[in-house]
C-alpha cells in the first residue's frame, strides 16, 4: 500500500478540498480555521483511483481557541 500523500476532506467548511500530508495519513487532522480548529478523522479508502495515493477525512467537529483578551470580563 503507498503511503497518502494527499488528505481529500468531506463535511464542514472545507468540503471538497485536497491538501497534502507531510508524514503519511494520522487518524485526526487538527487544521487551524478562524479563531478555532477542524477536526477531521480518517475513513476507510478503497475507490482504488489512479494518481496520487489519497486518504480520505471526514469532518467530525469544531474546537474553538480562546484567544488571550478576548473574552476579558473587564
Amino acid at each position: 500500500m503507498t503511503t497518502p500523500a494527499l488528505a481529500h476532506l468531506s463535511g464542514g467548511p472545507l468540503d471538497g478540498q485536497t491538501i497534502a500530508l507531510d508524514d503519511g495519513a494520522p487518524e485526526e487532522l487538527v487544521l487551524p480555521y478562524s479563531e478555532g480548529q477542524l477536526v477531521y478523522l480518517l475513513v476507510a479508502d478503497s475507490d482504488g483511483a489512479e494518481g496520487p495515493a489519497t486518504a480520505q477525512y471526514r469532518f467530525n467537529e469544531v474546537s474553538e481557541i480562546l484567544v488571550e483578551g478576548k473574552y476579558d470580563e473587564h
